[in-house]
């Protein structure tokens, strides 16, 4: 599918030079992404493509264009100020793609449909994955985009429109958003696989703050939840003797099996890794559990299209079944 943008003669502050320059809506999808995540690699792995395809959109357009799209230094892609100028429209045009699809679905035969998901790490890696495959095998002509990132990028994401609804591990209060609780999560203190329970089957609060600690970048949902538990303690990050900041909960499992912490992480996020003995549970004395709540979280000004709302009922199903 091809956007013609025509340039009339003698138009002024315009960055296309070209008489005439052709989007294609994937080289677009492909450059949203990429200046959302400022990274190829990222954007490719959340579009299910190659990063060589990410990266000939990325060409194609700033070919067509006749400007430089993004700065690259090191692994990370950021826009230029002409970058800058085509998201604002980008964005919308895909926005309203998906707005346009998902109004002409009830004129179609059964459901269908694009819906763009925001998720959290825990919900978005350990619980989405499944219920969004039973849902497809109901709906086959179901589509969904799904954005995994920290709870805070989620909501700016609902907030400006980005995804329809999002699944998040905590509740920032703004006036537009609404919440309904989903699930409940507890959050563990692991380490490595050495540090068995019969060595270590406990450790004092005092213990705790000297040990090296493994922590999730800030806007996590993860460590929002523990930000909380050491407030309620007279305590915050600053106690800790050492700490090693991560970016993804995979990254602070990984370090923790290596050795090179402890960590608070999501039981749901590791009951694999402690299932199979990889990673030991410690249990920390004079420490209530910890637990918080997964929500959906949703724009109250915006209407969801048909899609989004079979989807959201389903969610809410599945929540009663459990």
């Amino acid at each position: 599918m091809l956007l013609e943008i025509k340039e009339k003669p003698g138009n002024i502050n315009s960055i296309v030079e070209q008489d005439q320059a052709s989007f294609d809506l994937r080289h677009l999808q492909s450059f949203c992404r990429v200046a959302e995540l400022r990274n190829f690699s990222k954007a490719a792995e959340d579009l299910f493509l190659t990063q060589p395809t990410v990266s000939g959109h990325i060409l194609a357009l700033e070919k067509s264009l006749g400007v430089q799209l993004f700065d690259r230094t090191g692994r990370e892609a950021r826009l230029t100020k002409a970058g800058q100028v085509l998201y604002q429209y980008a964005s919308k045009i895909l926005h309203l793609r998906r707005d346009a699809l998902n109004a002409l679905s009830e004129f179609s035969q059964g459901i269908r449909g694009e819906l763009c998901l925001g998720a959290s790490t825990i919900p978005g890696e350990y619980i989405l994955p499944k219920l969004l495959g039973e849902f497809k095998r109901e709906h086959p002509h179901f589509a969904v985009s799904l954005k995994i990132a920290d709870t805070q990028e989620i909501i700016q994401g609902v907030l400006r429109g980005d995804v329809e609804f999002g699944l998040i591990g905590a509740k920032i209060e703004h006036p537009p958003l609404q919440y309904e609780l989903f699930a409940k999560d507890k959050i563990v203190f692991v380490g490595a696989s050495g540090v068995s329970r019969a060595t270590r089957p406990k450790i004092t609060l005092d213990g705790l703050f000297q040990m090296p600690f493994i922590l999730r970048e800030q806007g996590s949902g993860t460590r929002m939840a523990v930000e909380k538990m050491l407030k309620k303690i007279g305590k915050n990050l600053g106690h800790f003797h050492e700490i090693v900041e991560m970016g993804s909960t995979a990254s602070v499992k990984a370090a923790v099996r290596a050795g090179l912490g402890f960590a608070f992480i999501s039981q749901t996020a590791v009951e694999e890794e402690l299932t199979q003995g990889l990673i030991s549970e410690i249990q920390v004395e004079d420490l209530e559990p910890i637990l918080r709540q997964i929500y959906l979280v949703s724009h109250r000004g915006r209407t969801l299209s048909p899609m989004a709302v079979r989807f959201f009922r389903y969610l809410r199903k599945k929540k009663m079944e459990d």
